[in-house]
């Protein structure tokens, strides 16, 4: 295991590479402290990380960056209005046919308690962008993390 500490402007980041088996599970630990003095205070709690991994490729064209910030505004925000990130990626998968398929993607990590609620929200999600830009899959990660504010 190689760890990197560094400090700088009132925070601390701790970064690792690990290396494991698949069938192995991975918990990560993250926490953002103000002030490293008050680290103590900070109440850390466990909570679910989804990232959803949408794909912008469509039989016309692409999804342009206008149908995906309605989709966004009008799909995502309303299920996970307390915060999410979008960040732009490039990906790459075989399809159903076996073709090697390269797109643009936008992958939305959502960080939520782990109740029936958020899972039903999230499968709307999923559902309605498979359907609003024909869409054969959207690649979902979920993982435990323990997260503090």
């Amino acid at each position: 295991m190689k760890i990197r500490v560094v400090r700088g402007l009132g925070w601390v980041l701790v970064g690792s590479v690990l290396l494991f088996p698949a069938s192995q599970r991975l918990e990560v630990r993250a926490q953002f402290i103000d002030n490293p003095e008050d680290s103590a205070k900070n109440v850390s709690q466990s909570l679910t990380q989804d990232e959803l991994y949408f794909g912008l490729s469509k039989q016309q064209g692409k999804v342009t960056e206008t149908e995906w910030k309605l989709f966004l505004e009008e799909v995502i925000t309303p299920r996970f209005k307390a915060g999410l990130t979008v960040i732009d990626a490039n990906g790459q998968y075989l399809n159903s046919a076996g073709s090697l398929i390269r797109e643009q993607t936008k992958l939305v990590i959502l960080i939520h308690p782990n109740t029936p609620k958020e899972e039903k929200f999230i499968q709307e999600i999923i559902g309605e962008y498979k359907q609003r830009f024909n869409q054969e899959s959207v690649l979902r990660v979920s993982s435990s993390v323990t997260v503090s504010f």
